[in-house]
């Protein structure tokens, strides 16, 4: 790390000031300097790009150094990231040190320092906030493998349907709206076969394509088992629903994989369907899935 990748901010009311810090670190090696008359300015200087440190004057007219830096700890942690700060004083007293850093400030400096105290203190602040914000960007990047990593776990990735773990989670809240709020559910297996090999991934994709075509919004489509797909159907009255829905999804799949399979072979499809309606006693998940099952032997 060298002090000229550092981005930095100092903040001063007085011009002087200002220059006698930024001049204090061009000579240091720091390049990347930008400054800021007040503490308004300051934040709107690190909106338009963030900085690795601010540094800014502890006694200032509108905004001070500690309002200053609890505002940008407050966006620190909006946005996930660290921003390093120095405070110029030309006060030392133990009261106002140990309040400044229960604010947040990360370091002192006087401003009767030289420039290698003043590049010190800033490099330390900067390395710091840069190594702060390595190891939050690690942490987001783990999160969203993990992320990523569910969500396959739960996603069946030949046809990118939701898998059987979802379906039983699904039928759980269908059974529990039902029981909540009247209507009915409907799960069915539709079991396709072709010959004594599995099914290959464009057959797999024809069949969850025509599936999806074939149903309603609210009615959804799952991966079962490596032959096997499951719809889910929600109806409110008993007359909405009928079995012939399921042997339109099965004319669906003939018409559009034309009963073959993507070697040629003919598909052999069979269809278990359990259905019911005010669900008195509620039965569990595992008890429709195991009457589905039997009805599609």
């Amino acid at each position: 790390m060298l002090k000229e990748e550092f981005s930095v901010i100092v903040v001063d009311d007085l011009q002087f000031s200002r220059a006698v810090v930024k001049s204090g670190l061009i000579k240091s090696g720091f390049s990347d300097i930008r400054t800021a008359s007040s503490g308004e300015e300051a934040l709107f200087l690190l909106n338009q790009r963030r900085a690795h440190v601010v540094i800014a004057d502890f006694w200032m007219p509108g905004l001070n150094g500690l309002e200053v830096t609890d505002l940008i700890r407050r966006w620190d942690e909006n946005n996930d990231r660290y921003t390093g700060i120095v405070l110029l004083t030309a006060e030392d007293t133990t009261s106002s040190i140990v309040v400044a850093f229960e604010r947040g400030v990360d370091d002192f400096v006087s401003k009767s320092a030289n420039q290698y105290e003043l590049s010190a203190r800033v490099f330390g602040a900067a390395r710091t906030a840069y190594q702060q914000n390595e190891l939050r960007e690690r942490t987001r990047s783990l999160g969203n493998r993990i992320i990523q990593e569910k969500q396959y776990s739960q996603q069946d990735r030949a046809t990118m349907l939701p898998n059987r773990a979802q379906l039983e989670l699904h039928i759980r809240s269908l059974v529990s709206n039902s029981v909540g709020r009247g209507g009915g559910l409907a799960v069915g297996l539709i079991e396709v076969k072709s010959g004594s090999s599995e099914l290959r991934p464009g057959t797999l994709k024809t069949i969850s394509n025509s599936l999806q075509l074939a149903l309603r919004p609210m009615d959804r489509v799952f991966r079962f088992d490596v032959n096997t797909f499951a719809v889910t159907i929600q109806y409110q009255e008993p007359d909405d629903f009928n079995l012939d829905m399921f042997q339109r999804l099965v004319d669906n799949i003939k018409r559009h994989t034309r009963q073959t399979s993507d070697q040629g072979k003919q598909l052999d499809m069979s269809v278990g369907v359990w259905h019911g309606h005010g669900l008195d006693p509620v039965p569990s998940v595992g008890e429709i899935i195991a009457l589905v099952q039997k009805d599609l032997q």
